[in-house]
C-alpha cells in the first residue's frame, strides 16, 4: 500500500467532516461508512470512517484505509476530534 496515497485519501474524508458541525458529528455516532475509492495510483483503496463518543462530550472521527492486502490487518488511521463547542483537533 502507497502510504502517501492512503493517508490524503484519509485527510480528505476527515476534510468533508471539518465542513461537518458538531451536530452532524453526533448524528452519525456509531454509524459506519464504507467506500471503495480508486487512488492515485490506480489501485483501489477501502476507506471506512467511523465516529464514537469520545468523554466530555468528544466525538471523534476515525478514518482507517487499506488496499485489501495484508495493510487490511495494519490499515493505516487518522483521526480527528470534535468538541461540543464546535473546535476539533486532529491526531495521528
Amino acid at each position: 500500500m502507497d502510504k502517501a496515497i492512503a493517508a490524503g485519501l484519509a485527510d480528505a474524508r476527515l476534510a468533508e467532516w471539518r465542513r461537518v458541525d458538531y451536530g452532524g458529528w453526533l448524528a452519525v455516532v456509531d454509524d459506519k461508512d464504507v467506500r471503495q475509492v480508486v487512488g492515485e495510483d490506480g489501485r483501489r483503496y477501502t476507506v471506512v470512517s467511523y465516529a464514537v463518543h469520545d468523554g466530555d462530550g468528544r466525538v471523534r472521527m476515525s478514518v482507517a484505509v487499506d488496499d485489501g492486502g495484508l495493510s487490511a490487518f495494519v490499515p493505516l488511521v487518522r483521526d480527528q476530534v470534535m468538541n461540543p463547542d464546535g473546535t476539533s483537533s486532529a491526531t495521528v
